[in-house]
């Protein structure tokens, strides 16, 4: 074995075990829809040693462990499955029970019985977040990562959307984050929570990678290295990226009601629109 070959094997090696100690810890983003959650997992992704899997539960993003779950010892023996391949999870939850509709237990197993360190992941303006989703569900476009999902965004003729079904959202959106932050209180899970607004900012390079540094960190447990985290990560940050800004004012206004519904719902406390 020649020098090169040596010292080549020697920096794997060095890579590797840093990897491997990377696996002894478990962590969940706990995000409500709309709210980058698939750009925060694929920035973490760019650091050594974790890997998020994307939603195992939701069946829209192709996986099958949503079909094998009828109950809890189901659901555990999934996660278990989960745990051999990845260290962390995110998971996309709403207040009417989604993916678990009909079986809200579930949504609080993973929130409090499956993961170390738990990050919360919520937006600032309630009232964008459930507009885009209800504009996403119209549609049936939740991402812009293929051009298909872009053709079919930008020709979609919307219709109205419902008023009083988003109201109702906004009246249990308090509650519902409350019982959350309650769960993880009485069970003793550390958690973290993040907000959008913070998240995915205009910041220089340097202020993104402190923001996913810090995350990094209570995942891990271990201090941020920055020579581990791969230079294509915090574009993934970056609020013009298409994966995290779906649904722009422009999309707004193609909602014949939209105006409507800015003036009915919009307000200091749950956010407006176009302000």
């Amino acid at each position: 074995m020649s020098r090169l070959e040596r010292a080549a094997r020697g920096k794997a090696g060095a890579r590797y075990r840093r990897f491997r100690r990377h696996r002894d810890y478990r962590f969940l983003i706990y995000a409500a829809p709309r709210t980058g959650s698939s750009s925060l997992g694929q920035a973490l992704n760019g650091y050594l040693g974790i890997q998020c899997a994307m939603e195992p539960f939701n069946p829209g993003w192709g996986g099958d462990a949503r079909g094998r779950v009828s109950d809890l010892p189901s659901l555990e023996w999934e996660v278990q499955r989960l745990w051999r391949r990845y260290n962390g999870f995110k998971h996309v939850w709403d207040p009417n029970g989604f993916p678990f509709k009909g079986q809200p237990e579930f949504n609080d197993y993973l929130l409090t019985g499956t993961a170390d360190r738990v990050i919360l992941l919520n937006r600032r303006n309630v009232l964008r977040r459930i507009v885009s989703n209800h504009i996403a569900g119209q549609a049936g476009v939740f991402h812009l990562s293929k051009d298909e999902d872009r053709v079919r965004r930008s020709n979609y003729r919307f219709g109205p959307l419902d008023i009083s079904a988003m109201k109702e959202q906004l009246a249990r959106e308090r509650e519902a984050i409350a019982t959350v932050k309650r769960r993880l209180d009485e069970t003793g899970v550390p958690y973290k929570t993040l907000w959008y607004e913070e998240l995915f900012r205009a910041d220089s390079d340097d202020q993104k990678r402190g923001t996913l540094g810090d995350i990094i960190a209570f995942i891990t447990g271990r201090p941020f290295q920055a020579t581990l985290l791969k230079s294509h990560a915090l574009a993934n940050m970056d609020p013009a990226n298409a994966q995290t800004n779906v649904n722009s004012a422009n999309t707004y206004e193609a909602v014949p009601n939209i105006h409507e519904i800015e003036n009915e719902l919009g307000c200091a406390e749950t956010g407006f629109l176009f302000r």
